[in-house]
Parts: C-alpha cells; sequence; structure tokens
C-alpha cells in the first residue's frame, strides 16, 4: 500500500574521517586561516566560534547558529568533522552548507563518508496498517501488548562501496505518525562530496519508493 506522508521534523547529519590527521590545523597561522574560512562560508561572528583543545580529534573548532528555523551545529576536528542541520527548509540548503563544509578540508583525503537523514513523519492515512503490509508476523504472545511495530533493513551497493541502514517505525513524536531513518556510509569513500550526495539522494528516491512511501514536501 501507498501511505502518503509530510515531514514534520527533519535532521540531517554529516560526518567524515580524514585518513591522516590534520596536525598542520594547530600552527597559528594555519589554524587563524581556518577559522577565516569558516567565519566567510557561513556568516559567523567570532563569538559563535568556540576552542576545545581537550578534544582535538573531533571538536577542535565548534560552533552552531540559527539560520531563519534551521538550526546548523558543527564540530570540526583534526581527524573528523560533524556536522548536524536541523529543520533545512529544503534539499538545496543541505547541499548548500554541507558543501560549503566539504570545500574547507578538501585537501585532505577522506577514508570513510557518513549522510544521514532522521524524519518523523505525520500521515491522514493508516500508519499502523502500513507498517503492518511491511511487517506483518508478530509473535502469538506478543498480540496482546503489541502497540507499535517497525522493520529494519540493510542495504549493500558495491558498486559505491555504501551501506544503507533504513528504519522505519511508529514515531514517538507524532501522533500516528512515522518514523524514517536512512543512514548512508561510505567506507572506504571514493567520492567528494557533491558526487556521494548525489547518490544518497539517488538511493533514498530508490527506497522511498521501494517502500511506497511518498513525501509531499521534501527536506
Amino acid at each position: 500500500m501507498e501511505l502518503v506522508v509530510k515531514p514534520v521534523g527533519t535532521e540531517l547529519f554529516y560526518q567524515v574521517f580524514f585518513e591522516k590527521p590534520m596536525l598542520d590545523e594547530i600552527l597559528e597561522g594555519s589554524r587563524i586561516n581556518l577559522i577565516k574560512k569558516l567565519v566567510e562560508a557561513f556568516e559567523l561572528h567570532l563569538n559563535d566560534i568556540r576552542f576545545n583543545i581537550e578534544t582535538p580529534s573531533n571538536n577542535y573548532i565548534h560552533f552552531s547558529k540559527f539560520y531563519g528555523p534551521s538550526f546548523f551545529d558543527v564540530s570540526f576536528g583534526l581527524e573528523e568533522v560533524s556536522a548536524l542541520l536541523r529543520g533545512p527548509k529544503d534539499k538545496t540548503m543541505a547541499e548548500d552548507f554541507y558543501g560549503k563544509l566539504f570545500e574547507i578540508f578538501r585537501h585532505n583525503t577522506i577514508s570513510r563518508q557518513k549522510m544521514n537523514v532522521q524524519r518523523h513523519l505525520s500521515t491522514e492515512g493508516d500508519s499502523a496498517l502500513f507498517l503492518q503490509s511491511l511487517n506483518p508476523h508478530t509473535p502469538d504472545k506478543f498480540h496482546d501488548l503489541l502497540y507499535g511495530r517497525g522493520v529494519i533493513y540493510d542495504l549493500k551497493v558495491s558498486e559505491h562501496e555504501l551501506a544503507i541502514h533504513v528504519v522505519i517505525a511508529n514515531s514517538l513524536f507524532q501522533e500516528k505518525g512515522l518514523y524514517l531513518s536512512i543512514e548512508n556510509d561510505f567506507e572506504p569513500n571514493q567520492y567528494d562530496f557533491k558526487t556521494a550526495f548525489k547518490i544518497t539522494n539517488d538511493k533514498h528516491d530508490f527506497i522511498l519508493k521501494e517502500l511506497n512511501l511518498r513525501i509531499e514536501t521534501e527536506a
């Protein structure tokens, strides 16, 4: 059965791991240049930036900022970088923000690249019946206790060295809604951000089609 849904909450997560630590960024001149790039790319004030010398691997520089209703939070380390974008207004915003971030460290070899999307979805359709169509079996002694169900799919796209972990279940925050999580993991990574982003978007559309989910407003 097809179910038409609308996003009521979206979080996008991007993470990269470097083959070797960016040790040059510890030098004062390189660090100042890195800060300039971040300030210019994301229109930051210096007060937006925090330094954490105790966590150089994954959170050497940290900043967060609201862009209208959207919230962007970045942990920039010398061995890995992660970024959360909550409530993006559209897919273009995500591509722009993560693309700008990638340009700052693109000179480093990336060993692993992850792109995840988590959504809470509302629907006027029957979400319980939809989930039952995906996961029809219920253990006999569960029947009297069951109040929700879900399903997990682990996919492997060998040509891209891409593993995809899909979870769809009842939403804990949206009444009669759904929770959908799609985690994309390129390891070993062989792509720049732009190519990986296109691949994950293509696979995202493929997954929705196979699940018979139609999202009215994309983010």
